[in-house]
């Protein structure tokens, strides 16, 4: 099939995909249906059927009463394609004043695919960077920085990251999917997660989402140490300290995941120019 001529547009529907994708990151959660039409030139009912595609992958949401804005699935992939020097600018000026705070180990990770990764971390204890070195993935049944982003997360996301083999680690691991559904539910009631002996016996670690102003939810920061000194009467002390960072978090990461999309849609506008 020809695909451009189908589209009655020499341009070809994928070229129209993207331009509504362009005005999409532009302009984000302010556009309606009638006002993309304007600005793209089109046919109320071909700008309602672009839409409608790209919603069905994941690609846009909107519609209705709310304005159209880019899908968490396509936001899913621009962070996860982020280089570390990206990520590691701008988180690690919260991560080490929270480490001088509270003197613990502290971390942050990022949703890649179904996986959760470390994305950096600070000790002040050489011998707990171990537990937290960059790139290391960390399991949605026992990681607390892992139960807190994926109780965040669409449905399909979950179910591919149950599909894998969950380990068990310690005589605290669980990984029936029952419990792990639980934890996640339990993580976004109260706002954090925890891993108490979990991944290491006699260590715990406790995590608190940070939420893009997208409303996503693609990174969490955490804290680890021994069980006794992370889960004292200090607790709410350093849940507040993370979400405090949390915030701080959400800000910055809100500002390059903007400064990201312009850049990748200048260097796309570029190749398309050149010759």
């Amino acid at each position: 099939m020809d695909l451009q001529r189908t589209s009655g547009d020499p341009s070809g529907p994928l070229e129209r995909y993207m331009q509504i994708l362009e005005v999409l990151a532009a302009f984000p959660g302010s556009l309606t249906l009638a006002e993309i039409a304007v600005l793209l030139e089109l046919p109320k009912t071909t700008a309602h059927r672009l839409l409608r595609g790209l919603a069905r992958s994941g690609l846009a949401k909107g519609g209705g009463n709310r304005p159209y804005e880019l899908g968490e699935r396509l936001m899913r992939l621009l962070h996860a394609s982020a280089d570390d020097g990206w990520l590691t600018s701008l988180i690690r000026p919260h991560l080490r004043a929270l480490t001088d705070c509270t003197r613990e180990t502290c971390y942050v990770t990022r949703l890649v695919g179904a996986r959760v990764v470390v994305a950096a971390s600070i000790s002040p204890d050489a011998r707990w960077r171990g537990y937290t070195q960059p790139g290391l993935e960390l399991p949605i049944n026992a990681a607390a920085s892992a139960k807190a982003i994926m109780a965040y997360q669409e449905k399909a996301v979950i179910e591919e990251a149950l599909s894998h083999e969950l380990p068990l680690l310690t005589a605290n691991t669980r990984n029936d999917r029952v419990w792990v559904e639980q934890q996640l539910a339990e993580a976004r009631l109260r706002g954090y997660a925890t891993c108490i002996g979990e991944i290491d016996e006699g260590v715990a670690a406790i995590a608190v989402p940070v939420k893009l102003s997208s409303g996503m939810v693609l990174h969490a920061v955490a804290m680890t140490g021994p069980l006794q000194r992370i889960m004292n009467d200090q607790l709410a002390e350093r849940l507040k300290a993370l979400r405090d960072t949390a915030d701080a978090l959400t800000a910055s990461l809100s500002i390059g995941e903007r400064l990201k999309s312009f850049t990748q849609d200048t260097s796309y506008r570029e190749a398309a120019c050149s010759p």
